[in-house]
C-alpha cells in the first residue's frame, strides 16, 4: 500500500445497468422498472399487455406498461361508449318530434282528402281507436326514419355493451321488469284502486279495434326506439358532455314520464305518474351503468312494451269490464 495519491488504485464510475441512473449531462434517468415519461405517459400500451413479473426488461417499454410487481389488469376493464357531439341531424329530429307530438301537427293528416272518412263508422261515427293508431303510426314512422339516419352507427356499435357481461345483462332485462311491476304494485295497493292514465286508457282501447301486428310495429319497435333516442340518447349520453350526467338523468325522467299524459294537456292524477318514473328510472340507470348503450336501453324498453301489448291482446279481453 503506498500514500501516493498518484499510484493508488482508479477506480472506474458506477454505471446503473440498462442506462438507468444519471444521465451524462446530469440529469436524473428513470429507475429500473418505472414506465417511461414522457407526452404519452398514462396511456395504454398497444398490444398485448405484459403479464406481471416478466422482468425488467419487458417493462418500460412504451407508456401504460405495468411495472414489476404489479398486478397485469386491463386499463379499461368498462366498455363506455361515445354517443358522439350533437349533429344537424339530432336537430332536425328533435324539431319534428316537438312539432308533431308538442305542437300537434299530427293532426294535419286529418286534412289530407279521404283519410278521415277510411275511420267513420256507417253511423257517421269515427272510429277513434282506429283513427288515433293511423296518426300514431304516420308519425312514428316519420320519426323512426329521422332517428334511424340520426343514430344508426352509435346505435350499431352499443350493442358493444354485451361483449362485456353479455348474459348478464340479458337475464337482467325481465328482472328489471319484474321489480318495475313489484313497485308499481306496492303502489297500486296504497293507492287502493287501480291506476291507469289516459295513456294506458288509449292503448288498451286501440288494441279491441287494431290488429296485433300494426299495433306491435308502432307499440314495442317504433315508439320506444324513438323514445330512447330522445330521451336516453340525447338528453343524456349527449347533453351530459355539458352537464353532469345525473342532472342529466333527471331531466330525462321527468321528461320522459310528463310526455305521456301530452294528451290530457297535463292534467292528471300524480300517482299515476309513478309507473312511467318507475320505467324511466330501470332504463335510465340501465343506460348510464351500461356505458351509455342505446341498444339495451331500447331493448329493455322494448321488452316492457311487448309484455304489455302481449297482455293486453291475451288477457285484458278475458277480464270482467270494468277492471
Amino acid at each position: 500500500m503506498t500514500d501516493d495519491p498518484r499510484q493508488a488504485p482508479q477506480h472506474e464510475p458506477h454505471r446503473p445497468a440498462d442506462g438507468h441512473g444519471s444521465s451524462p449531462q446530469g440529469q436524473p434517468t428513470i429507475p429500473a422498472g418505472w414506465p417511461k415519461r414522457g407526452r404519452d405517459y398514462g396511456r395504454p400500451q398497444e398490444g398485448p399487455l405484459q403479464p406481471a413479473g416478466a422482468g425488467a426488461a419487458s417493462h418500460g417499454a412504451g407508456p401504460g406498461s405495468i411495472p414489476p410487481g404489479w398486478p397485469g389488469r386491463r386499463p379499461h376493464d368498462r366498455i363506455v361508449l361515445d354517443p358522439g357531439k350533437p349533429t344537424w341531424m339530432d336537430l332536425v329530429t328533435v324539431l319534428a318530434y316537438l312539432l308533431i307530438f308538442i305542437l300537434g301537427a299530427a293532426v294535419l293528416v286529418t286534412l289530407i282528402p279521404g283519410f278521415q272518412e277510411q275511420f267513420t263508422e256507417p253511423d257517421g261515427t269515427l272510429n277513434e281507436g282506429s283513427f288515433t293508431f293511423s296518426i300514431n303510426l304516420i308519425s312514428y314512422s316519420v320519426l323512426t326514419v329521422l332517428a334511424l339516419i340520426a343514430c344508426w352507427k352509435p346505435f350499431i356499435a352499443s350493442f358493444r355493451t354485451f361483449k362485456q357481461y353479455g348474459w348478464l345483462k340479458i337475464g337482467l332485462i325481465p328482472v328489471i321488469w319484474f321489480v318495475c311491476i313489484m313497485v308499481n304494485a306496492l303502489v297500486v295497493m296504497a293507492a287502493g284502486q287501480p291506476i291507469k292514465s289516459a295513456n294506458q286508457l288509449a292503448i288498451e282501447e286501440m288494441t279491441t279495434e287494431v290488429a296485433f301486428l300494426p299495433m306491435l310495429l308502432v307499440t314495442v319497435f317504433m315508439a320506444p326506439f324513438v323514445e330512447e333516442y330522445i330521451f336516453r340518447h340525447l338528453m343524456i349520453g349527449k347533453l351530459s358532455r355539458w352537464i353532469n350526467v345525473w342532472v342529466c338523468v333527471v331531466i330525462s325522467m321527468v321528461l320522459f314520464a310528463l310526455i305521456h299524459f301530452l294528451s290530457t294537456g297535463f292534467n292528471f292524477d300524480p300517482v299515476q305518474v309513478i309507473p312511467y318514473l318507475t320505467l324511466a328510472a330501470a332504463i335510465t340507470v340501465a343506460y348510464v351503468l351500461t356505458g351509455k348503450s342505446l341498444a339495451y336501453a331500447t331493448i329493455l324498453h322494448v321488452f316492457n312494451n311487448l309484455v304489455s301489448i302481449v297482455v293486453a291482446y291475451t288477457l285484458l279481453p278475458l277480464l270482467p269490464e270494468g277492471m
